[in-house]
């Protein structure tokens, strides 16, 4: 199992910002604000400053794009031992966190997961194009639309396909399986509204794996909301487990 810090450097390999820049060990990361992880500072190690004016120079950098300026912190599983001191220092320097911290799981490829979901018609399709079908599928957060810079995001990996379970022409299920560092990761997972309780989110899960064990890959990780406990029942289901959580804090108006 990789460090936490590893798992954070492979995990930014696949969902990366527009704009990137290095501050010491911390990555800087924008995105035109689409998603927390590519419009934060992932804060691993030595900004190579004091803190304070490595601080200074995060919320420059992000409000001369017109961004609130974040810090994506991983943390151990358990919260009050080694690994919290940052995030100590920036609840000191009152640092807000922002609603909806998350845990990364991980799992080992294969899963064995069967393919209940697909009844009779139901196909699986991919493509290394996210194309109009499978992004109208995606809601990111409740966005009704995505904005023009998530292309750009969601094929920010080195090689990433995008998965559907279809019904016809209807799309039932979405999952993006992105490659990077010699690990899969699994995001934009969805299941239409009307389609839940059928077996999807396995289903869409399984067929995504698929992809990374074609091309010979043999972990995967993926990031999953705490709150969201029917998610989190289904991958714990499926083989992940838990690796470490993270939340973001956002620096004081």
């Amino acid at each position: 199992m990789p460090t936490i810090f590893d798992l954070e450097r492979i995990a930014a390999a696949h969902w990366r910002g527009t704009e990137e820049e290095r501050l010491g060990d911390w990555l800087l990361r924008a995105a035109a604000g689409f998603t927390g992880r590519a419009n934060s500072a992932l804060a691993l190690g030595d900004p190579g400053l004091p803190l304070d004016e490595a601080l200074a120079v995060v919320t420059g950098w992000y409000r001369d794009r017109g961004l609130p300026p974040m810090i994506a912190l991983p943390l151990p599983l358990e919260a009050g031992i080694a690994g919290d001191a940052l995030d100590a220092d920036l609840s000191r320097r009152m640092w807000p966190t922002r609603p909806g911290p998350a845990f990364v799981m991980v799992a080992d490829l294969p899963l064995g997961i069967p393919m209940d979901g697909l009844g009779a018609g139901r196909e699986v399709r991919s493509s290394r194009e996210p194309d109009d079908a499978w992004a109208a599928r995606y809601h990111y957060r409740g966005q009704e639309y995505l904005p023009p810079v998530a292309r750009r995001v969601l094929t920010s990996a080195a090689d990433q396909s995008f998965v559907s379970i279809c019904d016809g022409a209807e799309i039932l299920a979405i999952a993006r399986l992105s490659i990077a560092e010699g690990w899969a990761g699994l995001t934009a997972v969805e299941v239409h509204p009307d389609h839940r309780r059928q077996g999807l989110g396995a289903a869409i899960t399984a067929a995504a794996c698929r992809e990374a064990e074609l091309r010979a890959i043999r972990h995967v990780f993926l990031q999953v909301e705490v709150g969201n406990r029917p998610a989190r029942t289904l991958y714990e289901r499926l083989g992940f487990r838990y690796a470490h959580r993270y939340h973001y804090r956002i620096a004081p108006a």
